[in-house]
């Protein structure tokens, strides 16, 4: 093959492409090269627009279902169009989608991307974009109530979206766009009243005949996909199987072919395809009666079936750290600790031998039968019930320790893939356990790490976006950033990192519940994290009111997270407009149309916070240069300023504690002390400008307390 054709070069990128895709689509990165831990739906999403790269890799596989062309000419030719497709998650319905908006793209081109549902229950249909000739994407969050937390937050989409849908359709008509809808039929049966006339289309399910050979054409051209199919016992693998189980399917086939001769405990007389045909069939049964003929020799020693536990956790890995970890889980599994230094223990050539692998050029060990690593672990994991929690604990370690004991060198890369492999494992499993341990041990584990903590966030984050993994890491965060006994730092931390990203752009509800339960952490590193993830949701217009609010609601409703709204108010206080960089973003514009801004009144509860004695000196005193500096330097800005810090100090005061009003009047003094070489005279002017407006409001507090008591009684109140 020629790879300086052009053609051939785009047939190449296309298969890399679609490799890709059903590795990340199975959540499964064992054949990765490279070191990539956000999925290419989490990665896309980050941007307006789905990239054509990616909407080509859609076009190139996608298997159409029944009722699919008449769908597409009906979404096309009708302005304003809305589909609604309701499937369970993991049954292709997203990917559907992505067809719809892919076909769109290429026969019109329309612009498409994702469309975030926004921070409340209710669909903001005056938000709508303005764009036109945009197709868009609408994931509805799924709803969570009490069973998922025993929470009295419930979170679900209001009841009456259904009814939404036809000023949707209003607004999207008069921009010839059109909206592809994704959500499940319990809920749909809940929202789905008044909602207008054929907009659930009429799909069947594809055939996974097509799907397997869609995928098959793209990814392995040279494959003779028909040859493979049509053997009865791919058939019947295939039939009836989702979406996701096509992709299985088709990742073995894949193995089967490229690997070298393969033995099975079949005939040994079948001819050589006939074997491959049928180690695809074993390994949909997890090769289990290979695995247990294997584990049962009587020669068969703990540091054998270690080894070949470790070999098949860390594929891709280089042999010599594999035996170095080896010895560590003899040691975790309290098997003794083999020293492997000298010659008294099984060498790697002995070791590769005995586990029935292949040593790669690169020392990378290589398994010939396909889905064999997936079946070692499976079997581990029911025959050793006993052993799965210290399995656990030093599987999520195994990539932070820097081993040193080989001249070989174990970079920051070589971590990175081990952490991969391990951190899809987790994902997976926990998942199909309904367990959250492996990722908890995870958290845990890396959270000290500078290298693997991107790392754990970019692995949960890409979990939570993914269509069939989604809704456990979403019950997951919600545990998560709930105090616990123990580990509720990293865990927290976590979650509040996973919030400030993709997930809390596209989930801003879901996300401000859980960033509102982890807002009253008493850990400094996750109120600071809190931080950092409020300025990023910031970032989209689309959830600003809705963050304002929450934020607002710990700082004046509740105690408990007054600490973390000050921390969250702060980070707001001190984030400047791109415009002006020395003009607040929180502070109120001149337009008379500012009913989406923030009110004074609100203002003034957070800057109440910052006031508070408990407040620290550096962070109030950096808010308040800034804003102090605007009413300097934007004389315009100068009442609503006043207005806001007058009211944050109109409170009595706390017996045996310092007065807002007295620490407010310190600030004023740091910001622009007097006398000063250097004073700005405006600047001082201004200074005494607000302090005797502060002490007009104390006096005339004083006066009214007077009326009802006596002098000294107030004074009294006031100190």
């Amino acid at each position: 093959m020629d790879e300086e054709d052009p053609r051939v070069r785009d047939v190449l990128t296309l298969a890399r492409a679609v490799a890709d895709l059903r590795q990340e689509a199975l959540f499964n990165f064992g054949e990765m090269t490279g070191v990539k831990l956000t999925a290419i739906l989490g990665e896309m999403l980050v941007h307006s627009e789905l990239p054509d790269g990616y909407l080509d890799t859609v076009r190139a596989v996608f298997a159409q279902p029944p009722g699919y062309a008449e769908t597409y000419q009906a979404f096309e030719e009708r302005p304003g169009a809305v589909l609604v497709l309701v499937r369970e998650p993991g049954a292709g319905q997203a990917f559907t989608a992505h067809a719809l908006l892919a076909d769109l793209r290429s026969r019109t081109g329309a612009r498409v991307g994702p469309l975030s549902f926004g921070g409340t229950n209710r669909f903001p249909v005056r938000k709508l974009p303005l764009d036109q000739n945009f197709g868009y994407l609408l994931e509805l969050p799924s709803d969570e109530g009490k069973e998922e937390g025993q929470d009295s937050d419930r979170f679900e989409i209001a009841a009456d979206f259904g009814a939404t849908l036809t000023k949707i359709q209003y607004s999207l008509e008069k921009r010839s766009s059109r909206l592809v809808v994704l959500t499940t039929p319990e809920q749909w049966e809940r929202i789905k009243h008044g909602a207008p006339p054929n907009v659930i289309p009429t799909l069947g399910r594809p055939d996974s005949k097509r799907v397997a050979a869609a995928w098959l054409a793209a990814e392995a051209p040279q494959l003779d996909a028909a040859l493979w199919l049509d053997q009865p016992e791919i058939g019947d693998l295939l039939k009836g199987q989702g979406p996701s189980e096509v992709l299985q399917i088709v990742t073995l086939i894949l193995n089967a072919d490229r690997g070298k001769d393969i033995v099975t405990s079949t005939d040994p007389d079948q001819d050589e395809f006939t074997r491959r045909v049928m180690s695809v069939v074993q390994a949909r049964r997890d090769w289990r009666k290979d695995l247990r003929s294997w584990h049962s020799d009587p020669e068969r020693t703990s540091f054998h079936r270690n080894f070949l536990l470790v070999a098949a956790l860390f594929s891709n890995a280089p042999v010599a750290h594999i035996y170095a970890k080896t010895s560590d889980l003899c040691a975790a599994l309290e098997e003794g600790n083999l020293s492997l230094k000298g010659q008294q223990g099984p060498g790697v050539i002995e070791m590769i031998d005995v586990i029935q692998a292949d040593l790669s050029d690169q020392d990378v060990i290589q398994f010939p039968k396909p889905g064999w690593d997936d079946a070692v672990l499976s079997y581990f994991w029911t025959d050793r019930p006993m052993a799965r929690k210290p399995f656990l604990k030093w599987m999520a370690a195994a990539p932070v320790a820097k081993t040193t004991q080989f001249l070989e060198t174990f970079t920051t890369d070589d971590r990175l893939l081990l952490a991969n492999r391990v951190g899809a494992f987790a994902v997976r499993w926990a998942e199909r356990h309904q367990k959250s341990e492996p990722l908890e041990e995870i958290a845990q584990a890396w959270c000290k790490d500078d290298a693997l903590w991107p790392a754990a966030v970019s692995l949960v984050s890409a979990a939570a976006l993914h269509p069939t993994l989604g809704r456990f890491i979403h019950e997951a965060l919600l545990r998560w950033s709930k105090p616990r006994r123990e580990g509720s730092l990293a865990l927290q931390k976590l979650t509040v990192d996973v919030c400030a990203g993709e997930f809390g752009r596209r989930h801003t509800g879901k996300a401000l519940r859980r960033l509102s339960h982890a807002a009253a952490s008493p850990h400094r590193e996750v109120q600071t994290a809190l931080h950092s993830a409020v300025r990023n949701l910031w970032s989209d217009p689309a959830v600003r009111q809705t963050l304002f609010d929450e934020v607002i609601t710990w700082c004046a409703k509740d105690p408990k997270r007054i600490q973390a709204g000050r921390h969250a108010f702060d980070a707001l206080a001190t984030l400047t407009t791109v415009e002006e960089p020395r003009v607040p973003v929180l502070l109120p514009s001149l337009k008379e149309d500012s009913e989406t801004e923030p009110t004074v009144a609100d203002l003034a509860k957070g800057w109440r916070t910052l006031l508070d004695p408990e407040a620290d000196d550096e962070r109030t005193a950096e808010a308040l240069g800034l804003w102090m500096d605007t009413a300097w330097l934007h004389p315009d800005r100068r009442q609503t300023i006043f207005e806001i810090l007058r009211g944050a100090v109109d409170v009595p005061g706390r017996a045996g504690g310092t007065h807002p009003r007295h620490r407010l009047r310190d600030l004023l003094y740091r910001w622009q002390p007097v006398p000063a070489p250097d004073a700005d005279p405006e600047r001082v002017r201004l200074r005494h400008e607000l302090s005797d407006l502060l002490d007009h409001d104390r006096g005339l507090a004083v006066a009214q307390y007077h009326r009802r008591g006596t002098v000294a009684d107030g004074q009294a109140q006031e100190r």
